[in-house]
């Protein structure tokens, strides 16, 4: 018998368009012989959006390009609405995670899908909130001599001015400035000289109330993920092409980077770095799946940040390092749904 399985998309965050392109890879690759996806788009006024019954098998329909994001009290597509979460109305066996950023990867969404009594795919409330925070992250990291840069976690309410000259006096430049709770690459700065700290401080101060400021390290771009129940993931390494790191062009525009999977690393380092996500991802109390970045310097790998809820289309990072241990696309969905929801 198969299992409904709500596909939650879009969302409240920047990363919205990403978030409609996950969801269709999971919704078009969900194995049919088990389960029944039921797409749910989160729009960005915050409305909840769904066809009037899960799909069948023979529809394969797309819903990027703000198709289904559209404006309140239009049905004109069958479809119906609600003003804020609709999960009354929803009977289903479980739920696929293919949000990203605020309210999708920060605990809140993963809460109340546990008030409502709704298994869900990726990890729970605490290690989605914890990994969310770049700065937390950083902390709980250093407990276990995870390698990470130096940083330091300064406010914004003393103005630019004091925050670039904070910056500057706590580290030699390059620095890096990162909204902690950012994803996607959104609100990330390197800041090679004086004047570019001041012209980053002042947009995040203007529009952030925190800022992880990070030593610069130089080196190969490299992400790993981790797949619980499986053999280990292999490293992918980033090469950019539209910026001087995988950015968020880097990351969605075509051919804005080249992805190596997997990378051609000793088989130490490629240990190594295996190893060191298996920790992020144990160390975090993640669940099920999670991908974590690095930077290969001179001294080894760095641990930048994790992902709790990876990029899930055909082409991002996660789908191509299960394909190298032969996983694939619908393995991967398989994989996700039966390690989220038969360890709690």
């Amino acid at each position: 018998m198969t299992k409904t399985v709500l596909v939650l998309m879009g969302g409240y965050s920047t990363e919205h368009d990403v978030s409609l392109k996950s969801g269709t890879g999971v919704v078009r690759q969900m194995d049919p012989s088990l389960y029944q996806p039921w797409p749910v788009v989160l729009t960005r006024d915050r409305r909840w959006r769904f066809p009037p019954r899960p799909l069948a098998a023979s529809e394969q329909p797309a819903f990027e390009g703000g198709r289904h994001d559209l404006a309140a009290g239009d049905l004109s597509d069958g479809w119906s609405e609600t003003s804020g979460p609709a999960l009354e109305r929803l009977p289903c066996d479980g739920a696929f995670l293919a949000l990203h950023g605020d309210w999708g990867e920060d605990g809140r969404m993963q809460s109340l899908l546990e008030f409502h009594g709704v298994h869900y795919t990726g990890s729970g409330v605490l290690g989605s909130a914890t990994a969310m925070d770049k700065s937390r992250t950083k902390e709980i990291l250093a407990t276990r001599d995870i390698p990470i840069a130096p940083s330091m976690e300064l406010s914004t309410d003393m103005g630019p001015e004091s925050f670039a000259e904070r910056a500057f006096q706590w580290g030699e430049l390059p620095l890096v400035l990162k909204v902690p709770t950012g994803g996607s690459s959104i609100g990330v700065h390197i800041v090679r000289t004086e004047e570019q700290l001041v012209q980053a401080a002042v947009k995040l101060c203007a529009a952030e109330k925190r800022v992880l400021v990070e030593k610069f390290v130089s080196g190969r771009e490299l992400t790993c993920g981790v797949l619980e129940g499986h053999a280990p993931l292999p490293p992918t390494e980033i090469r950019p092409k539209c910026g001087e790191f995988f950015d968020f062009s880097s990351k969605y525009l075509p051919g804005g980077s080249e992805e190596i999977t997997p990378a051609v690393l000793p088989e130490e380092t490629t240990r190594q770095i295996q190893d060191l996500a298996r920790r992020v991802h144990e160390t975090l109390r993640l669940r099920a799946y999670s991908r974590t970045d690095f930077i290969l310097g001179e001294d080894g790998p760095i641990v930048l940040e994790v992902n709790t809820l990876p990029g899930m289309t055909e082409t991002s990072l996660i789908p191509q390092q299960a394909a190298a241990i032969g996983l694939s696309y619908r393995d991967l969905v398989t994989a996700i749904l039966r390690a989220s929801w038969d360890k709690p």
